[in-house]
């Protein structure tokens, strides 16, 4: 359903704003706004993929720069995707404050939908096993048997 509803919004959007301020300048606009966004997501995606490099090296923690990057490659994608309500989805996730507490929703969900699936779950795993010795491996046993102090 959100498949057929996102294009048919993007339409409703393009063809009244179209009316308001034409259609050159309507299709202009939506150019405009996704060069401006894509160019300003591949600025912060160099900025966050220098800081990864940098906490890597240094041992620092990567998790906020990979939930930056993610989030900056969906910024790209909504970006580049003609209209108005796709490159304001993208234009939010430019932001890096809204990057950072759409990764801790995203974490907490995910904490919880995992602690609520499988409580205190043990996993047992049947199974037969022997082991195998060569005739050699007999000898050397027997041999550490006999030099054993306890054995005398």
């Amino acid at each position: 359903m959100l498949i057929l509803a996102l294009p048919v919004a993007e339409l409703a959007i393009l063809i009244d704003i179209g009316e308001e301020i034409g259609a050159l300048s309507t299709v202009a606009l939506c150019i405009l706004t996704a060069a401006v966004g894509l160019s300003i997501v591949k600025r912060q995606g160099i900025r966050v993929f220098q800081e990864m490099q940098a906490a890597s090296r240094d041992g620092g923690a990567l998790g906020a720069s990979l939930v930056h990057g993610f989030f900056l490659a969906i910024a790209g994608v909504f970006l580049f995707i003609p209209g108005f309500m796709t490159d304001f989805v993208g234009a939010l996730l430019l932001i890096p404050p809204v990057r950072l507490a759409l990764g801790k929703l995203g974490m907490a969900q995910f904490v919880v939908r995992r602690g609520q699936a499988r409580p205190h779950e043990t996993i047992i795993i049947e199974g037969e096993y022997w082991e195998e010795r060569t005739e050699e491996d007999a000898a050397k046993a027997r041999l550490k048997e006999k030099d054993h102090p306890d054995n005398q």
